[in-house]
């Protein structure tokens, strides 16, 4: 059976993601080590349909892997610390949520790419909480791993 993660938002409402690990072994394993996490996701100005927040801890650097910037709905992404993004700071990174037509950027002129290595399992009531960030402003994020 694949490893979840369990999404919980603070104005309600909460979404499962089935971690990629044939696809992104290493990234799975370093978002595992990292939780619990709570933070505020915010909606991303430039790149579309996405909520995010920056500050995810990751133990260690982060190599590329299943590296794209052609995200889909559902699509649940890190940066890797290898893309160079001087706001981030070292060994951090930002914590991606795709629920539509979405470009991750680093500016409103640059894309970067991001390591996907996870999907939503109820894209319809992720676009419900993405579109509710998006008019409402940030809200709290509780992210663990689902037993």
């Amino acid at each position: 059976m694949s490893k979840r993660l369990l999404l919980e938002f603070e104005r309600g409402g909460q979404v499962t993601a089935t971690l990629l690990e044939d696809q992104a072994p290493r990234t799975c394993k370093a978002v595992l080590a990292s939780l619990p996490i709570e933070n505020k996701v915010i909606h991303a100005k430039w790149a579309g349909d996405e909520i995010f927040f920056d500050g995810f801890p990751l133990q260690g650097e982060l190599e590329y892997e299943n590296a794209t910037n052609d995200v889909k709905p559902g699509d649940v992404a890190v940066i890797s610390t290898q893309a160079y993004i001087p706001t981030l700071g070292k060994g951090k990174t930002s914590f991606c949520i795709f629920y539509g037509k979405s470009r991750p950027r680093k500016s409103v002129d640059e894309t970067v790419d991001v390591n996907v290595f996870a999907g939503i399992n109820d894209t319809e009531k992720m676009t419900e909480i993405g579109r509710r960030v998006r008019l409402s402003g940030s809200e709290k994020i509780l992210i663990r791993a689902k037993p």
